[in-house]
Order: structure tokens, then C-alpha cells, then sequence
């Protein structure tokens, strides 16, 4: 099923705005890394690569 444009955007405002959540979906995708699923960390790290957060 694919995202749409508006699901993306959400998320990289997010992550944007709120540290917390660009860390948790760091942890997550490093998690997700060291389980042997690296094509799930790859997903979760496109949402934190196009997006600069405040003070970067």
C-alpha cells in the first residue's frame, strides 16, 4: 500500500518541530537495523534525511 503525499509531509513536519520524535524514529529505525530487517530501516530513515530539524 502506498503513502500518500500528505502522510509524508506530516511526518517530516513532525520531525521537524519535535526532537523526541525524529530521535524515536531514529532509535527505531537502528533497531529495526541490528533485527536483520534493514529495508524497514531504510523506510523509517527516509522520513528523517529530507527532514533539517530547528537549529541544525
Amino acid at each position: 500500500m502506498a503513502l500518500t503525499c500528505e502522510f509524508r509531509a506530516t511526518v517530516i513536519e513532525r520531525v521537524q518541530r519535535d526532537p523526541e520524535f525524529a530521535q524515536a524514529l531514529y532509535d527505531e529505525a537502528l533497531s529495526r537495523l541490528s533485527s536483520g530487517e534493514p529495508e524497514i530501516a531504510c523506510r523509517v530513515l527516509r522520513y528523517l534525511v529530507p527532514a533539517p530539524r530547528a537549529g541544525a
